[in-house]
Formats: C-alpha cells, sequence, structure tokens
C-alpha cells in the first residue's frame, strides 16, 4: 500500500513535500519551497523523531528565505529541543519582527527555561485577546513542557468556546490531560481524534502512552501497532511497545523494539544494555547484570546523564560478587562522574550495611539527603534497608516519610510490614488499618510461624507479594 494514502490534509501535503525534497536531494538537485513549507516539513520532520533532517530543512529553507521569521522560530525551537539554549536564544535575539506571537512565544520559552517566569508571563500577557488557535497550541505545551500544567490549563481555556471542536485543539486537551495524568480522560479525547484522522501516528501514539500508565500492557502493543502502520518510522511507537512487553515479561519482543528505536536515534546506544542489565538485577542474577551495566558503561557517552548509575549499579553487582575493593572503586567513579547522583549514595550507603558497616551506610544516606532532602528519599533509604534486612534502619526511614506526607503512596503498607517483621503488633496494627488492603489474621499467623522457623525464602515471598514488588 502506498504510504501517502495513510495521510490526509496537511500531513498529506507534507509527506509529498518531503518526497519531493529527499527525491531532489538525491539527484542533486535544488527544489523551491515557500518559507511557510520548509517550517512546517521541519515540524513535520521533528514530530517523528528525524531532528537532523528537520533541522537540515530549516537551513535549506533560510538559503532561500533569509530572516524568515517561520524558520528562524522553527531553527530557534529545534535547538531548544536538543538543550542548546544558548543558540536558541541567539537565534530568537536575532528575529526582527518583535511582535509576532510566535516570536513572543519563543522568548517565554527561553524565559522559562531560565526560571523567569513572571517575565515570561508578562510577554505572553501582550497577546492575549488576539491568540490564534496556533499561538493557543503553543502556548499550552510550553507549559506542559515546564510542567506547569495550572497555567497550560488557563491558557486552554482561553480558547474553549472559540476552537472546542477544532482538531488542533482536541489535540493538545488530549496531551494536557495525560500530563495531567487523567488518563481515562485522555483516552477519550485521543478516540475522538483517530475518528477523525484513524492514520495519524501521533494519536495513537497518545493512546498507547495512556494504556502504557494505567498497566494495559497488551491495548498499549495494539496502539503501538496502529501507530507504526501508519508510519513504520514513528521512533516513539518502538520505544512504547518495548516498554509494554518489558512489563509482560517479553523481554525478547522488548529488546527488539528498543533496538528498533535505538536505530532511529530515539535512545542513546547504551540503553538496551542498561535495561536488560536491571532487569537481571531485579531478578538477582549479579553476574549477568554486571556483564550488561559493563556494556552500557562502554557505549556510554562521555557526557551520559546516566553513568553515574551504570556504575553505581555496577558496584552493587560487584559487592554481591565479593569483590568488595571493586564495588567502592565504581562508586568512586560514580561520584566523580556526577557528585549528586542520589542513587549512586544509596546505593553503597546499602552496600555498606550489608557490609555491616551502619555508621559509613548512614553517611552516604546523609550525603543522599543533603542533595534530595525529601519524601521520597528516606523512602528509598528504607527500600535498601529492607533489602539489606536491617529493620531497625527502615522503620526509622519509614517513618520519617510518614512524618513529612502522611499520603505517601505504599507507606503504611511498608510500616505495617516492617513491625510485622519485628514483632511490634501494636504498632503493626496501628499501620494495618490504615493499609488499602491490610494483611488478613491468616497471612499474619503464617509470617509468625515463619518467623519463629527462621525461614527467609518463604518470608520474603511473602513480603514481596504484601508489598507490590
Amino acid at each position: 500500500m502506498n504510504r501517502k494514502n495513510l495521510y490526509s490534509g496537511r500531513d498529506k501535503e507534507l509527506f509529498e513535500l518531503s518526497e519531493q525534497y529527499e527525491a531532489a536531494k538525491t539527484e542533486g538537485k535544488s527544489i523551491y519551497l515557500d518559507a511557510d513549507d520548509c517550517a512546517d516539513l521541519a515540524d513535520w520532520y521533528a514530530l517523528r523523531g528525524k531532528h537532523e533532517a528537520a533541522m537540515e530543512i530549516t537551513v535549506y529553507g533560510l538559503e532561500l528565505h533569509p530572516e524568515s521569521t517561520p524558520l528562524l522560530v522553527e531553527q530557534a525551537y529545534l535547538y531548544l529541543d536538543s538543550r542548546n539554549r544558548e543558540k536558541a536564544k541567539q537565534i530568537a535575539d536575532s528575529i526582527r519582527d518583535d511582535y509576532s506571537p510566535e516570536v513572543k512565544i519563543l522568548k517565554a520559552n527561553i524565559l522559562l527555561g531560565e526560571g523567569r517566569m513572571d517575565e515570561a508571563e508578562k510577554l505572553l500577557d501582550t497577546i492575549k485577546g488576539e491568540e490564534t488557535l496556533a499561538d493557543i497550541v503553543e502556548i499550552v505545551y510550553t507549559f506542559i513542557d515546564m510542567a506547569c500544567l495550572e497555567k497550560a490549563r488557563a491558557w486552554l481555556k482561553q480558547g474553549e468556546e472559540r476552537y472546542t471542536d477544532d482538531e488542533a485543539y482536541i489535540a493538545v486537551t488530549a496531551d494536557l490531560l495525560y500530563a495531567e495524568r487523567k488518563n481515562e480522560e485522555a483516552i477519550k479525547f485521543y478516540n475522538k481524534l483517530i475518528d477523525r484522522n484513524p492514520y495519524s501516528a501521533p494519536y495513537w501514539y497518545g493512546l498507547a502512552r495512556c494504556y502504557l500508565d494505567t498497566q494495559q500492557y497488551d491495548k498499549a502493543i495494539e496502539a503501538c501497532d496502529y501507530a507504526i502502520v501508519s508510519d513504520e518510522e514513528y521512533a516513539e511507537a518502538y520505544l512504547t511497545r518495548g516498554h509494554a512487553f518489558f512489563h509482560l515479561g517479553n523481554e525478547e519482543e522488548a529488546i527488539k523494539n528498543y533496538l528498533i528505536a535505538e536505530k532511529y536515534k530515539i535512545v542513546a546506544p547504551d540503553f538496551v544494555n542498561s535495561v536488560i542489565a536491571m532487569n537481571k538485577l531485579t531478578n538477582g542474577e549479579w553476574e549477568e547484570g554486571y556483564k550488561f551495566l559493563e556494556k552500557a558503561i562502554r557505549t556510554s557517552a562521555p557526557d551520559s546523564e546516566s553513568l553515574s548509575l551504570f556504575y553505581a549499579n555496577a558496584a552493587l553487582c560487584l559487592h554481591k560478587l565479593g569483590n568488595k575493593r571493586k564495588a567502592h572503586q565504581y562508586c568512586k567513579k560514580a561520584y566523580e562522574i556526577n557528585p549528586e547522583d542520589i542513587d549512586a549514595h544509596l546505593i553503597e550507603g546499602r552496600i555498606y550495611l550489608e557490609e555491616g558497616n551502619r555508621e559509613k551506610a548512614a553517611q552516604r544516606w546523609s550525603m543522599a539527603l543533603l542533595y534530595s532532602p525529601y519524601a521520597d528519599t528516606w523512602y528509598d533509604i528504607g527500600e535498601n534497608c529492607l533489602e539489606a534486612g536491617d529493620l531497625e534502619f527502615a522503620q526509622m526511614a519509614f517513618e520519617h516519610v510518614k512524618e513529612m506526607e502522611p499520603d505517601f503512596e505504599g507507606i503504611n503498607e511498608r510500616l505495617s510490614v516492617v513491625y510485622l517483621m519485628m514483632m511490634d503488633m501494636k504498632n503493626f496494627q496501628k499501620y494495618n488499618q490504615l493499609c488499602e488492603v491490610p494483611i488478613n489474621t491468616k497471612d499474619v499467623e503464617n509470617i509468625q510461624r515463619l518467623l519463629k522457623e527462621n525461614d527467609a525464602e518463604e518470608l520474603t515471598k511473602i513480603f514481596r507479594k504484601l508489598m507490590n514488588l
């Protein structure tokens, strides 16, 4: 089937333009495209993860149309996407059309990235009342990207009466609902979009993300399949399908999809090895996990944000394999790469605890709390203590979580299990009654029996089940 037949409207026009442009490039010929077409084509490429092609078409377009505002704006956004904020700012400052809403939105985006919220909002306020649908969509996505969801919702309401039935408005509404974690509502909007445009890969992908987040993995895979039928190079669909297969325990299919996503440069080369490694670690396969972490380290870029974490997890594997000296050397490497990597401090704390050095464990966890003094960090400390079998430290850490955030997800379950293991029935009852699904009398009796028999293996199975591990 000719892929062109899957598209409609502007998508079909842009697909045809991309064919003409790429054919001319292959033949070494020039092709004339107007500035708006170049900008739209760049955006079309970017949405499909083809950032090199997107940047290339903006450069080509600017050769044809020097100082074109739409092209300069599009190029600046491409630099923002690649985290080159300084270059994006230079381009924005070079645009002469200061009064254009799209330029104001671009500059507001840059200000937001610099933490200058008040200045950004004042600039955006200057276009209120005159904003087009395109302006509203761009502003909403800008606030979504900055995780300012209330502000995104406020701007979305600006177009509620005028654009409620417009496809672009429905699309940005769906994406905002997804960002707000209102997956069931988002699913309705994505389905509405698919009814209008059944061959839109982004709409199927949006639906797949919702299904993945709500643990409907089979439906997520099916939605990704439709996205790939619509656009076989839609890289994000392969990545999401990989995640869904991974959650279903189908490691082979997950890796196949991750490798395709890697081919389309949506994930770094070290990603697949790290995913396999973490799966091995979850199953206690330390030697195999270490092998894949070493591969991830070798394939990582020197400035990779994940490199310190790879070293820290490799250190845990080395510790489990009895190589104490090298384990701590790897932790040192992790700190050299990123001294503020919370996970590295947490992992070495666990290593020290399992070595019987509670003082050094506490020192490492103090460093983690120095950089991240939040309930999440205390919770992770508690988890590491549980894994290491230190109930006293685990109890202390989880009580800190309860004090800081009484409704922290899963905290009542953790505390009830810890107190049960400590045979503190008073505190066990206190927290067990707060659990969404309290531990029943039969489980309590079974656990008490196993504690007396010191059957560690069976106890571990029960506790992992009770704590949804």
